[in-house]
């Protein structure tokens, strides 16, 4: 009795997934942005879409399923009138192997055709990644950067433990700089002043970021507070010795430093406010010096003898 009623009710289901699978080719064939937003709401239906964004911006699927419908409409069109022929016995078995071996043709150029236009939007997202988080001028990490990676080693901190330090640097009387010089001499301080000898100086684990303005930040991983100020040392004192070329003459930069090192459970507005405290200390106390804090204790950074030379 159970097989009676399957065979009553197959023929049924199959020309109800036929006349489906032929609205469904026909609407992606004959009108590709209704078929998309028919799409979207099928998805909704499915599993609630999440908006997807990059810097901003939404990835919207709709363009590339506009894109691709015809296609896809055309091959359902193709195999729902083969199978439609095929079961009202107008079309010889024998031919059934050569039409699937056409079909999965077909399907596979338009795979290989989505996949490359795919890898294309995947570039593209990559470069717009890597240029959301440059300076334009410096060409090092932007505040953005700074901030993703100031998070992500917070965190890496509260759940493994271990140690790192923030450095923040300001160029001194940079406004000055830019009202006697220009706005142009100032970018040239910014870039080869400053950025350029970071990058020469900084170890390869080492995150250099433009902080904004005429400040810059940096993260040592895996440096305590003694370490990293090894580091910021060297780098004040190899800023003050360059002569930077301006305008026919020679001029000379000072930096300001200021050192934290993150605590546990400390979040990022802390850790980047003490360390902000430390760098206004230094300049209070004359600018081109560094100054540390140390929990809640900021003083100038001191050095003895051994520890000048034990960073590499």
């Amino acid at each position: 009795m159970f097989m009676n009623i399957i065979n009553e009710v197959w023929p049924l289901l199959l020309v109800t997934f036929l006349g489906i699978s032929a609205m469904v080719g026909a609407l992606a064939l004959a009108s590709p942005k209704l078929f998309s937003v028919v799409a979207e709401v099928g998805g909704i239906w499915i599993n609630t879409p999440k908006s997807s964004l990059i810097f901003d911006k939404s990835i919207n699927i709709d363009r590339f399923v506009i894109k691709h419908s015809r296609k896809f409409g055309f091959l359902v069109i193709v195999v729902v009138t083969y199978l439609a022929i095929f079961f009202l016995g107008y079309i010889d078995h024998a031919w059934t192997p050569y039409f699937l071996l056409v079909v999965f043709g077909l399907s596979l150029l338009m795979g290989l055709s989505a996949i490359i236009e795919l890898r294309g939007q995947v570039s593209q997202i990559e470069s717009h990644l890597a240029d959301a988080r440059t300076d334009g001028l410096t060409g090092l990490a932007n505040r953005r950067a700074f901030d993703e990676e100031l998070s992500r080693r917070l965190s890496e901190l509260e759940r493994n433990g271990g140690v790192f330090t923030l450095l923040l640097i300001d160029v001194d009387h940079f406004k000055k700089i830019n009202d006697q010089y220009g706005h142009l001499a100032g970018d040239s301080i910014l870039t080869q002043c400053v950025a350029d000898v970071l990058c020469a100086t900084k170890r390869r684990m080492d995150v250099v970021t433009r902080f904004g303005g005429d400040e810059f930040a940096v993260i040592f991983p895996g440096s305590a507070l003694k370490e990293a100020g090894v580091a910021a040392e060297r780098l004040r004192v190899t800023i003050g010795n360059k002569k930077f070329p301006v305008d026919n003459t020679e001029i000379k930069v000072t930096i300001s430093l200021g050192l934290a090192e993150a605590l546990p459970g400390e979040d990022s507005n802390s850790l980047i406010k003490r360390a902000d405290s430390a760098l206004y200390m230094a300049k209070n106390a004359g600018r081109n010096r560094c100054f540390q804090c140390n929990g809640d204790s900021i003083g100038p950074l001191l050095l003895n003898a051994d520890s000048k030379g034990s960073r590499a």
